[in-house]
């Protein structure tokens, strides 16, 4: 299936909802289990500009709430039909919003999670297991290729691995770690020319990471942002406590940073890492590497996402990555 990309910072799928299959934007999201819509009533999903799905809640339902690194949103759980490309549930119990926080419906109104059932409202299995349990797919593996703009990402259900866009001599397969649901795998290390990333004052090999395709950045705990920054030619924080970089980047700016997975180092575009310059100084821009408030994860989001082409596994956790061909 075609993905539609917002600018390379988000990436969505449309699905077809209820029995009039009402056309639906929703953001493809490994780092959640739940497939939600904008409901009826929901005021801030209209505030939001978001599309009217024609699915109803009721007053007396059962108030579900899910939050999300951006924003929350509030529901309940309805049984409608759902078809997600050629695939079609019947009477799936997606959650229905009455409420959303932080959300911008221009592009999207809703989110298809694709974790694992363990991080699904009350363990619901998830559409993925459902299509597989009723034979439309032929294993439970997701791959992802993301553009970096424009026309061209997709996302391939079932048999997955076999991409024109996969490199097949340069793949690291990563068992998951952890119980939780989520794609959380080992990164070997940091890398900058060929060298590690190292530090004294915190741990920056070896260590779990959570690959998840609704981030946009990299974001690191605040101990590994010096570090990090430091080889990259990254100045302190300014007055809107942030970090910035060379615009134009060091010498040889695309062999700046890679991260290492299994023993294989993957590179990242300097396109990929830098965002807006600065108001103070325009040769200097915001990098896609910023501080989570948590120490105890790591997110790897689309800014390395651009440069590899990878798979998840729904039922085993596992991830695999792979170079690129082009």
């Amino acid at each position: 299936m075609n993905i539609d990309s917002s600018g390379g910072i988000a990436y969505t799928i449309d699905v077809l909802i209820g029995e009039n299959k009402n056309s639906v934007p929703v953001l493809v999201d490994t780092g959640s289990a739940d497939l939600w819509v904008s409901a009826n009533p929901c005021g801030n999903c209209t505030k939001a500009n978001m599309v009217d799905t024609k699915v109803q809640t009721s007053d007396g339902c059962t108030l579900e709430s899910k939050k999300y690194g951006s924003g929350a949103v509030h529901g309940c759980l309805v049984k409608t039909d759902v078809a997600i490309g050629q695939y079609s549930l019947s009477d799936y119990p997606l959650l229905a919003a009455r409420d959303v926080e932080g959300f911008d419906g221009s592009y999207m109104s809703g989110i298809l999670g694709l974790a694992m059932r363990q991080n699904s409202i009350d363990n619901q299995a998830t559409p993925i297991d459902l299509m597989l349990s009723a034979g439309m797919i032929t294993s439970p593996e997701i791959g992802f290729y993301l553009t970096r703009e424009g026309d061209g990402s997709e996302v391939v259900f079932g048999n997955a691995h076999y991409s024109p866009d996969a490199d097949q001599n340069k793949k690291a397969a990563l068992p998951k770690k952890g119980q939780d649901g989520l794609y959380r795998v080992n990164l070997d290390a940091f890398i900058s020319r060929n060298q590690p990333i190292t530090s004294q004052a915190t741990e920056m090999q070896n260590i779990e990471v959570i690959i998840d395709t609704g981030t946009t950045n990299i974001l690191v705990s605040e101990s590994m942002m010096d570090p990090i920054y430091s080889v990259l030619g990254g100045s302190d924080k300014g007055s809107d406590g942030l970090r910035s970089v060379p615009c134009k980047g060091p010498d040889n700016p695309d062999k700046a940073l890679a991260l290492q997975f299994g023993g294989r180092s993957f590179n990242i575009k300097w396109e990929d890492l830098i965002a807006m310059p600065t108001s103070s100084d325009p040769d200097y821009c915001y990098l896609r590497i910023q501080e989570t408030p948590a120490e105890n994860f790591i997110l790897i989001g689309s800014a390395f996402l651009h440069n590899v082409y990878h798979t998840i596994n729904a039922a085993t956790g596992e991830v695999t990555l792979y170079g690129l061909r082009k």
